[in-house]
C-alpha cells in the first residue's frame, strides 16, 4: 500500500531537514493602502546544545547581570520560604513571583483589604471542590492523572464521566463520556460567573489526596470570609487542608470592568500545570446565564448564553490555552502506554500535551487512523470533519448574526498565540476604546464597516501565563460577511496546533432543534432576544413554489422545472437551484465501493443523488470510529436548506473516514456567499460572480474594483548568502516560494527577486486569486505534496478561501499539477488528476484531445493551460468520448500540444473591507516545513 510508507518517510524527511538549511518558505502578504511593510524573523541563531538547561549562555559582561539576578532570586526565595512558599526559581515563576516577573520588593508592597459585601448586593454562591481526576483528552482516550475544580453539585457527574472513560479503554471504538466538541461534559476547566454589583460567595472544599490546595482569583478583591483578610497566595488562611473547607467573598463593585478573571491553585506548580485552573467571568449588571442546549439557567460551563438586560444578548466562549504538565511530562494512551515525545507522523513535539480546555486531538493521531485503515496519510485534511469526524476539542456554536465574546486565558507557563480564522472575524485590541459594533451583522452583511478605528483590529493575540483577554468579535457570528461555516482557532505556533491545540467555531444558518440537527452535536437554542430568527432546515422539494429572500435585496422564485434568470424576481428551477450550491454529481474515481472511492483521491465530484425533486446526500459511511458512527450506514439522507434563504443548511456533508473532501462547486472561492455566477444568457459561468451579483449578500459588493492574481507555489534553489573570498555560498536546494505566474521565470533566474510574495490591494477592492502548485513529492512530506494559501483579516468565505480544510469546508489544498507519472511507485499519494493535451486546439475550439481522460467527470471544471502565462482557463466538461473531452463553451485561448490540463487548482476571493495595513498569508498544510 502507498500509505504504508507515510510514517517512515515523515521520519526520514526530518533527518534530511537537519542536514540542510531551509529558507523562508510559502508565505506572503497583502499590503492594504496605505502600505506598511515589515519583515518577520521566525528563527534565531544557535543550537540545541546552547539551549540546553545544563548550560548558561550569556554575552560578554553577562556574568555580572547573571550574578545579580541569581542573588535576587535567592533573596526572594528565602523571603518566600519564611512564608511557607516555594523553594526554587521554577516555582517562583509558576507562582507568579520572582525577579524574572519584575516583582516588587515585598517589604514595600501594601495589600489593602477588599470591601465586604453590602447587605443589598445580589449573591452568587458557589461551592467548589478540588479533586484528583483522570483527564481524558480526546475520544481516542489519551489521558493523564490530573486535578480539577468542580462544583459540588457536579461532583458525582464528574466521577461518572471518569469511570465511563476508564471502562471505554477496554473496548474498541468506544469514546467513553467525551462528546464531540466538548458539548456539556462536566470534566472541563471550571468557569463560573457573577455580575457587576454582585456579592460572590465561594466555598472551597479540598478532596485532593494528601495535598493542601487553594483557589486564588487574579485581579479580584476577594477576602477570607472569616477574617476579612485578602485572599492572596501569601495569606496562609487561603490554603485548605485535606478534607477541610474555606469560605471567601468578593464584592464586585458596579463599576468593575466586565470580563474574565483567571483562577488557579497556588499550592503547588503540579496542581496548576495539571489542571487546577478556571475562570470567573464578570458579566454586565443584571445578566442571566443560560444553557446553550436548553435555555435554562446554568451554574458553570465554558459556553453560555448571556442575557443582558441593558444590551444585546450574546454567546460567550471561555477558552483556555494550556499544557498537560511540564515539558518532561508524558501523556498515556488508552492502553496506559506513554505517548512518544515526538509524533512519528507529523514530527511535532509532545503530541496531545498542548490543550484547549482539557482537550487535545493531534493531527498525527488522526493520520495514524487513516494509515490503520489502509488510506493515504493526508496532513492537509487533519482539521477536517468530512475526513475524520468532529473532534473532541472545543467547538463553540452559534447562529448567523449572534453577537459573541471569547474569554481567553493562558493556563500554563508557556506563551501561546491565539489565532481565529475567518477574515472579518476580528476584534479590537482595546475593546473599551473601540467604536466597533459586536452586533453590527445581526441583521445582515456589512460591506462598509469603519475603515479604521481608535483601536487596532486583531486576529491574533499572544497569551502568557494566567493572562486574560476579552475578545469582542466585530460583527458577531459569521463575521461581517454573514457566513455560515467553520472558523478554526489554534495556537499559531505550528508545533502546537499540529500537536492538538486547535478547535473551531461553527456557525449555523438553520435551527438545530431535535430531529433537525445537521451534525452530531446537541440541540442549540436561540439567544433570548433573537428567538424566531432561525428556521429548521427543509428538504429541497419543500422549496418548490416558495419565494426565498436574501436580506430584501434579492429574491428568487423556486419553480418545479423552469428557470428564467431575467425575470424579476428571477425564476429558478429546483434542480438549477440545488446544483449551483453543491459539487457535481459523480462517483469518486468512477468506483462503486466506499474504500475504492476513498483510495481514488478524487475531489471533483460527490455521490449525491436526486429522488424526484428531493436532493439526497451521498450514502452514509459504513465505517465506525471513535468520532463518528452513522445511525443509518450506507443510506442516503435528505440534504437540508434554509426555507427563508434557500441556502444549504450548514454543514451539509457527513463524515467519510479517510476521504478527500470535494472541491467547491465550480472551484468557486465563495460557494456559500456567492453561488450565483451567471452569464448574460443565464447559463452557469465558470468565472467568479460579478461584484454585487448576489445583492446585499455578495462577498464583493456592487461596484467593487476587481484585482486578479495567478499565484503558483514553486520550489527552487535559493541563495541565502552569497559566496565571499573565504566562504562558499549558502544555498537552500529546496526553497519554497509563492510567485505570480507571470513573474515566475524572472524569479527563478534572478536571486534579487527570490523573496516572499507581496501583492497589493486598496480598501474596498475585490481580490480574485487562482492558485496552483508546482511543488514536488519528496521525503519531506512523505511523497504526498499538498499546499494551500491561508489569508488573514479581510472578508472571505471560509468554506473555500481559508486555506486549511476546517470541519466540513471544501478542499483548498492542492497536489502539484506538474506530476504526470508515478515517480515514486508504492510511496505516498497517487498521481494527481493531471494529463497533457495531445494535439493543438485553436481558440474557439469546443474540445481537446488528451493523453488520458479516464479519471475526469462530466459537469466538472477542468483547468486548461495550467502552466501557460495568461493562457489558463477553466472549462466545464459536457462530454467525454475516449480521450476527447468536449466542453460546454468554446475555449477562450489557443492551446498547444503538451500543455497540461488538470483539476488541481482553486480560486480564492477576498474583499478588503477595512484598512489594516499589511496582512500575512501563508501555507497551512505543513506548518513545520512550509
Amino acid at each position: 500500500m502507498r500509505s504504508s510508507h507515510f510514517q517512515q518517510s515523515r521520519r526520514l524527511r526530518r533527518a534530511g531537514a537537519m542536514r540542510q538549511l531551509f529558507s523562508l518558505v510559502l508565505m506572503g502578504g497583502l499590503a492594504i493602502t496605505p502600505m506598511a511593510w515589515a519583515a518577520e524573523q521566525h528563527g534565531h541563531q544557535g543550537s540545541a546544545e546552547q539551549a540546553s538547561a545544563k548550560k548558561v549562555i550569556y554575552r560578554e559582561g553577562g556574568s555580572v547581570l547573571h550574578d545579580r539576578m541569581m542573588d535576587e532570586i535567592k533573596r526572594q526565595q528565602e523571603f518566600i520560604g519564611k512564608k511557607g512558599g516555594y523553594g526554587t526559581s521554577a516555582n517562583s515563576h509558576m507562582m507568579q513571583q520572582g525577579v524574572l516577573l519584575v516583582a516588587d520588593d515585598p517589604d514595600k508592597v501594601s495589600v489593602s483589604n477588599g470591601q465586604r459585601c453590602p447587605a443589598t448586593a445580589p449573591i452568587k454562591d458557589y461551592h467548589v471542590t478540588a479533586i484528583n481526576i483522570e483527564i481524558t483528552l480526546s475520544r481516542f482516550l489519551d489521558y493523564f492523572p490530573g486535578y480539577m475544580y468542580v462544583l459540588n453539585e457536579n461532583l458525582d457527574k464528574a466521577r461518572a464521566e471518569e469511570t465511563a472513560n476508564k471502562e471505554a479503554r477496554e473496548k474498541e471504538n468506544d469514546p467513553g463520556a467525551l462528546s464531540n466538541g466538548l458539548q456539556g461534559d462536566v470534566i472541563q476547566p471550571l468557569v463560573i460567573r457573577a455580575n457587576q454589583g454582585d456579592c460572590l460567595k465561594l466555598t472551597l472544599h479540598n478532596q485532593i489526596a494528601d495535598e493542601p490546595t487553594n483557589l486564588v482569583i487574579n485581579g479580584s478583591s476577594m477576602v477570607v470570609a472569616s477574617t476579612g483578610k485578602p485572599a492572596t497566595p501569601s495569606n496562609p488562611d487561603t490554603t485548605v487542608a485535606v478534607g477541610k473547607q474555606q469560605s471567601f467573598e468578593w464584592y464586585i463593585k458596579p463599576d468593575t470592568q466586565e470580563g474574565a478573571r483567571f483562577l488557579r491553585s497556588h499550592a503547588s506548580r503540579e496542581q496548576f500545570n495539571l489542571g487546577l485552573i478556571g475562570m470567573l467571568v464578570v458579566e454586565p449588571r443584571g445578566s442571566r446565564y443560560l444553557s446553550p442546549f436548553d435555555g435554562k439557567p446554568m451554574a458553570s460551563g465554558w459556553e453560555a448564553m448571556i442575557e443582558d438586560p441593558n444590551g444585546a444578548d450574546f454567546r460567550e466562549f471561555a477558552i483556555f490555552y494550556h499544557e498537560a504538565g511540564d515539558e518532561a511530562f508524558r501523556i498515556l494512551n488508552k492502553k496506559g502506554e506513554m505517548l512518544p515525545q515526538r509524533d512519528p507522523h507529523t514530527d511535532s513535539y509532545r503530541p496531545g500535551a498542548r490543550l484547549l480546555n482539557y482537550r487535545s486531538e493531534p493531527h498525527g493521531t488522526r493520520i495514524e487512523l487513516q494509515a490503520h485503515m489502509g488510506f493515504y496519510g493526508d496532513e492537509s485534511m487533519a482539521y477536517g470533519s468530512y475526513t475524520f469526524g468532529d473532534p473532541a476539542t472545543t467547538i463553540p456554536r452559534s447562529y448567523l448574526g449572534d453577537p459573541a465574546k471569547f474569554r481567553m486565558a493562558g493556563g500554563s507557563e508557556i506563551v501561546h498565540s491565539h489565532h481565529l480564522h475567518g477574515g472579518s472575524i476580528r476584534w479590537a485590541r482595546q475593546p473599551g476604546n473601540s467604536n466597533l459594533d459586536f452586533a453590527a451583522s445581526s441583521n445582515g452583511p456589512v460591506k462598509f464597516p469603519l475603515i479604521s478605528d481608535t483601536s487596532d483590529r486583531l486576529d491574533v493575540q499572544s497569551i502568557g501565563p494566567t493572562e486574560i483577554y476579552d475578545q469582542v468579535i466585530e460583527g458577531g457570528s459569521g463575521g461581517l460577511q454573514a457566513l455560515a461555516g467553520e472558523f478554526v482557532f489554534h495556537c499559531h505556533i505550528p508545533q502546537h496546533y499540529v500537536t492538538g491545540m486547535w478547535g473551531f467555531w461553527r456557525v449555523y444558518n438553520t435551527l438545530q432543534a431535535p430531529g433537525f440537527q445537521t451534525d452530531v452535536m446537541k440541540p442549540l437554542v436561540e439567544l433570548p432576544d433573537r428567538v424566531g430568527r432561525m428556521r429548521t432546515g427543509v428538504a429541497s422539494d419543500k422549496l418548490v413554489g416558495t419565494m426565498v429572500d436574501w436580506y430584501g435585496g434579492k429574491k428568487f422564485e423556486i419553480t418545479k422545472d423552469k428557470s428564467d434568470w431575467k425575470a424579476n424576481p428571477a425564476k429558478v428551477s429546483i434542480k438549477d437551484w440545488v446544483e449551483m450550491q453543491v459539487p457535481p454529481q459523480g462517483k469518486p474515481g468512477h468506483k462503486n465501493t466506499e474504500k475504492e472511492q476513498t483510495l481514488a483521491y478524487d475531489s471533483t465530484v460527490n455521490d449525491w443523488a436526486w429522488d424526484g425533486m428531493k436532493a439526497l446526500s451521498e450514502p452514509e459511511t459504513t465505517y465506525e470510529w471513535v468520532n463518528y458512527k452513522s445511525s443509518t450506514p450506507g443510506k442516503r439522507q435528505e440534504i437540508l436548506f434554509d426555507p427563508r434563504s434557500g441556502k444549504l443548511s450548514w454543514p451539509w456533508l457527513r463524515p467519510h473516514l479517510g476521504r478527500r473532501v470535494p472541491f467547491s462547486p465550480s472551484h468557486s472561492g465563495a460557494p456559500w456567499l456567492e453561488p450565483i455566477h451567471r452569464r448574460d444568457d443565464g447559463s452557469n459561468s465558470t468565472e467568479p460572480a460579478k461584484p454585487g451579483e448576489q445583492g446585499p449578500w455578495s462577498l464583493c459588493p456592487e461596484g467593487a474594483p476587481v484585482k486578479k492574481f495567478n499565484i503558483h507555489a514553486i520550489t527552487l534553489p535559493i541563495t541565502l548568502k552569497g559566496a565571499t573570498a573565504k566562504t562558499p555560498a549558502i544555498v537552500d536546494p529546496g526553497g519554497l516560494l509563492y510567485v505570480l505566474h507571470e513573474e515566475e521565470a524572472e524569479v527563478r533566474k534572478n536571486r534579487a527577486k527570490q523573496f516572499p510574495l507581496v501583492i497589493r490591494g486598496n480598501v474596498q477592492d475585490c481580490i480574485d486569486v487562482v492558485y496552483k502548485s508546482e511543488l514536488k513529492d519528496d521525503t519531506r512530506q512523505g511523497f504526498s505534496s499538498k499546499t494551500n494559501l491561508h489569508p488573514h483579516m479581510f472578508q472571505f468565505d471560509t468554506q473555500a478561501s481559508d486555506g486549511p480544510i476546517i470541519g466540513f469546508s471544501y478542499e483548498m489544498s492542492l497536489r502539484p499539477f506538474t506530476i504526470l507519472k508515478d515517480e515514486h511507485p508504492g510511496k505516498g499519494m497517487p498521481v494527481p488528476m493531471n494529463t497533457t493535451i495531445e494535439a493543438d486546439a485553436a481558440k474557439g475550439a469546443t474540445s481537446i484531445k488528451v493523453k488520458d481522460a479516464s479519471k475526469f467527470h462530466v459537469k466538472t471544471e477542468l483547468g486548461v493551460g495550467m502552466d501557460e502565462v495568461n493562457g489558463f482557463e477553466s472549462a466545464r466538461i459536457s462530454k467525454i468520448d475516449g480521450n476527447t473531452i468536449t466542453f460546454e463553451r468554446p475555449l477562450l485561448h489557443a492551446h498547444k500540444k503538451g500543455e497540461i490540463a488538470s483539476v488541481e487548482w482553486i480560486r480564492e476571493r477576498w474583499y478588503v473591507d477595512a484598512d489594516f495595513g499589511t496582512t500575512f498569508w501563508h501555507d497551512h498544510v505543513y506548518g513545520l516545513d512550509s
